[in-house]
């Protein structure tokens, strides 16, 4: 990944005639990893989680489609502490953990089995639960390692169109 956000970086503004956000992936600093694995294992995040958190901070990608952002460790944290849902009704069931946004208001959520990812969007927030209907549902992927899949991919797309 950080290898194609340097390519995108490169050609960027002479193909589009504006020049780019800033796309990149932050690896996370070695000093963290622990105190990433113990928060992450405080709220009961789902493995995979936790094991992308021990190595990557973030991943801002504000050229990819709307935008797609990976949020930091801290940020997961503090969602699920208050500040995002936790819950999702309507149209699916279930706990999440957001981890990540897109550029249109949309939030993207790892369920508790930790085998799909969902955009979630034009929902409600009420408390820490998130109405949804069918509409505001779209599955990313099946699980978190799909989700970094789908990310390269639609990396790579923008990187082949220049």
């Amino acid at each position: 990944m950080s290898k194609l956000t340097s390519r995108l970086m490169r050609n960027f503004e002479a193909r589009f005639g504006y020049p780019p956000g800033e796309n990149v992936l932050l690896k996370a600093d070695p000093e963290l990893r622990t105190k990433a694995v113990q928060a992450l294992s405080a709220i009961d995040a789902p493995r995979d989680l936790i094991d992308f958190y021990s190595q990557v901070e973030e991943i801002t990608l504000p050229d990819v489609e709307n935008g797609l952002f990976v949020h930091s460790m801290q940020a997961v944290v503090e969602g699920v502490a208050g500040n995002q849902p936790t819950e999702v009704v309507g149209a699916v069931k279930g706990s999440v953990t957001v981890f990540g946004s897109d550029g249109g208001g949309g939030l993207l959520a790892l369920n508790r089995a930790g085998d799909k990812v969902y955009r979630l969007s034009g929902g409600s927030l009420i408390g820490s639960t998130y109405e949804v209907e069918d509409s505001g549902v779209q599955v990313i992927s099946n699980g978190f390692s799909g989700f970094l899949d789908y990310l390269r991919r639609e990396l790579s797309q923008v990187i082949q169109s220049m």
